[in-house]
C-alpha cells in the first residue's frame, strides 16, 4: 500500500475541499473568526465592513446548511453532498488515472473506500474521525466547525475585492492547518497560495479557486463550487460485512493518533 502517495492525495483533497470551505479570518488564532469576535452567527448576519469580513461571513454560512460540492483540478475531480448541521458527508473523488475513492462521514465515523488503487482493500476502511485531530487530513467536519470554515478561517493573509461579489488574495496553509505534517512539508511555498472567490446574492460562498501550482507546477488550479443549498443528504453506514478498520499506517498518514 502506497501510504505516502495516499497521504499526498489526502493533502490535495484538503487543499481543494477543506480550504474551499474557509473564508478569511486573520486574528491569528485558530478558534476565532475575523470580524467583531462575537462568533459565526454574528458574522453571518452582520453587514461586513470590509472584504475580509465579507468573505469570512460568506464562508461561515457553509456551517449553516446542507450543500452540494463539486471539485475540479488536474489531479483530482468529483464531488458530493454535505450536511454540516447533521455532520454527514458523502464525497467521491477521481484521482486522475490513479483510481478513485469515496468518503462517507456520519458524526465521528468515517468510511473510506478506494477503487482501482493497487494494494488497497476493496472493503470500506473505517476511520475514527475523533482521532484525526482538528487539523488532521480527512477530518473535513471537525467538532464545533462542521462546515470546516472556522478551522481554516485564519488562513487568508491578503485579500481584496475585485467586483460586486468577487475576491482575490493569498492563503497561508500554516495558519489554516497548524501542525499538519503535509502542510509542514510545503515549507515556505505553503505560506502564500493565491486564491479567488465568489459569493452569491445571499452572501454565501459559491466558488473558490486555489492556485496550487505554487506548491507543485503539476497541480494547477483547484476549483470548488457550492450549489443546491438545503439539498437532502441521506448517508448510511456501509454494511458491517463490507467494512474493516483502516490500517494504522494509513491513519497515521492522515494525522491520526493511533496509540
Amino acid at each position: 500500500m502506497k501510504t505516502r502517495r495516499l497521504a499526498t492525495t489526502g493533502a490535495a483533497l484538503v487543499a481543494a475541499f477543506g480550504l474551499a470551505l474557509t473564508g478569511c479570518g486573520t486574528d491569528g488564532t485558530s478558534d476565532t473568526p475575523a470580524g467583531n469576535g462575537d462568533g459565526a452567527a454574528a458574522e453571518s448576519s452582520a453587514a461586513p465592513a470590509d472584504p475580509r469580513a465579507e468573505l469570512s461571513a460568506a464562508a461561515m454560512k457553509l456551517n449553516e446548511d446542507s450543500v452540494r460540492v463539486e471539485i475540479k483540478s488536474s489531479v483530482l475531480s468529483g464531488g458530493g453532498v454535505m450536511d454540516p448541521t447533521a455532520k454527514k458527508l458523502d464525497m467521491t473523488m477521481d484521482l486522475g488515472g490513479q483510481g478513485s475513492f469515496r468518503m462517507i462521514t456520519i458524526d465521528n465515523d468515517g468510511y473510506l473506500k478506494y477503487t482501482g488503487v493497487p494494494g488497497m482493500s476493496d472493503k470500506w476502511l473505517r476511520l475514527d474521525i475523533s482521532k484525526l485531530g482538528a487539523s488532521g487530513q480527512m477530518n473535513l467536519m471537525p467538532d464545533g466547525d462542521p462546515g470546516g470554515a472556522r478551522q481554516l478561517v485564519n488562513g487568508v493573509v491578503d485579500i481584496e475585492k475585485d467586483g460586486d461579489r468577487s475576491f482575490s488574495g493569498t492563503i497561508d496553509y500554516t495558519k489554516a492547518k497548524p501542525g499538519d505534517k503535509a502542510v509542514e512539508q510545503m515549507g515556505e511555498k505553503g505560506k502564500a497560495v493565491p486564491f479567488t472567490a465568489k459569493t452569491d446574492d445571499q452572501g454565501r460562498l459559491v466558488e473558490l479557486v486555489v492556485d496550487t501550482s505554487v506548491l507543485d507546477q503539476s497541480l494547477g488550479k483547484m476549483t470548488t463550487t457550492y450549489s443546491d443549498f438545503g439539498t437532502e443528504v441521506d448517508v448510511q453506514k456501509p454494511p458491517a460485512a463490507e467494512t474493516q478498520e483502516a490500517p494504522p499506517a494509513l491513519l497515521e498518514s492522515f494525522g491520526a493518533t493511533t496509540t
